[in-house]
């Protein structure tokens, strides 16, 4: 009789990205376990309680795609057409949209829907007109954000059309609703030229506190921020400077510190700087003196690394391809490829930073500076466990302890 895998989806090795979900009737449970026990990877599985003919539903997770698609062939072959019955959670999750508005207007009687009926908006729209430093008092601008891509650096991919993208941006919309309780809206954005993108961020600022960038390559950041200049029409963040720039410094900090290396004397070399954004000035901001900026792309490549970094203390690599001398530690931080969750305390990701770094913009209504971002890598380090490279993304309090140093960093007084 098949019984519940007591390890669930968190068996070692299982993924729940490469998922197959399943009805069986009671007779056809043998065959289950006999596909279980052939299968060439890891498979952890378990079973909702029977309905009451005796279906079950059972949910597979897989180590990869190769026992994925495996499995699933497996299944059809000995079970047919008629018993299985099969579902992808993760095309069924993406489905949904992953999130939704709601309604905080009371509509209750016909007084609350007069409310909202044009001789109410007019009064309101006509006082926001002579007083638009009132917009965000008088409507839900002040906790709106608009999560933007152009799709040019999505998950390792190449460029993709826009709508292929939102898949992800609704994932990190999820997440950075959760982490910060505002209103995020994910936008794709049909940008054949790099301007377009700056020409976006203006046309969509009326409606939004803050705007941020994701899956969006570097150049295209670097080229929006300057094309808006230094007083842009929205808060403007982005995932590479206000998220995994800053849990990768803190990271580097942190693996020094666990080696008993203080970073003030220790010799770090970052593999392709250009990658990282800010970075650089935040590594330097965090003490360390020795930084070796290395382009694995000029002149002698690996052999060439082999040779400047053989006394180095810490490798930080944003390729995940560079090869150390040995003996070297590295730190692998693919900007474009960030680890799973259940990593996080061993690879950066931009939300290690980014819920916080976006509450206190939001909450002060100003620009993060280079003074908020090493706040934040501060409070990172801080929160980081003994013996841990970062905290846990979910970590209680990380995203209030972030938003708080960011938010002292940012007054005025204080700086």
């Amino acid at each position: 009789m098949l019984r519940r895998d007591p390890s669930g989806s968190d068996h070692p090795g299982a993924n729940p990205a490469f998922s197959v979900r399943i009805h069986v009737p009671p007779h056809a449970a043998g065959i289950v376990e006999g596909v279980l026990a052939d299968a060439p990877g890891t498979v952890a599985w378990r079973a909702d309680e029977p309905d009451a003919m005796g279906t079950r539903r059972i949910t597979l997770d897989a180590d990869g795609p190769r026992t994925l698609s495996w499995l699933t062939q497996a299944l059809t072959h000995r079970l047919g057409a008629d018993l299985l019955h099969s579902q992808d959670p993760v095309f069924a999750t993406a489905s949904t949209g992953k999130l939704t508005l709601r309604v905080c207007a009371a509509t209750t009687t016909g007084h609350d829907v007069a409310l909202l009926d044009a001789d109410a908006d007019r009064r309101v729209v006509s006082h926001l007109a002579a007083h638009p430093e009132h917009t965000d008092r008088y409507t839900g601008r002040g906790h709106r954000v608009a999560l933007i891509s152009d799709a040019s650096a999505v998950l390792g991919f190449d460029a993709l059309p826009p709508d292929a993208v939102l898949p992800a941006l609704e994932s990190q919309a999820v997440h950075l609703r959760r982490a910060t309780g505002l209103d995020v809206f994910p936008l794709p954005v049909a940008a054949p030229h790099v301007d377009d993108l700056a020409h976006a961020v203006r046309l969509l600022a009326p409606g939004f506190a803050a705007a941020v960038l994701v899956h969006t390559r570097l150049d295209h950041i670097t080229t929006t921020r300057a094309n808006l200049g230094p007083t842009p029409p929205v808060l403007l963040l982005d995932a590479v400077n206000d998220g995994l720039a800053i849990a990768i410094a803190a990271a580097t900090v942190n693996a020094l510190v666990n080696r008993g290396v203080h970073p003030s004397r220790a010799r770090v070399v970052l593999v392709d700087p250009a990658r990282g954004g800010e970075l650089t000035g935040l590594l330097i901001a965090s003490g360390i003196a020795d930084l070796t900026l290395f382009d694995p792309f000029g002149r002698g490549g690996a052999g060439a690394l082999r040779d400047i970094a053989g006394e180095a203390d810490l490798i930080v690599d944003l390729t995940a391809f560079a090869t150390p001398p040995p003996g070297v530690p590295v730190l692998r931080a693919r900007p474009d490829a960030p680890p799973a969750f259940a990593a996080t305390t061993t690879g950066p990701r931009p939300l290690h930073a980014l819920p916080g770094l976006l509450t206190a913009a939001t909450t002060t209504r100003l620009p993060i500076t280079a003074y908020a971002r090493i706040a934040a890598v501060r409070a990172l380090v801080e929160h980081t466990p003994d013996g841990a490279l970062l905290p846990p993304t979910n970590h209680p309090g990380l995203t209030a302890a972030i938003a708080a140093a960011a938010s002292r960093a940012l007054d005025p007084d204080v700086a």
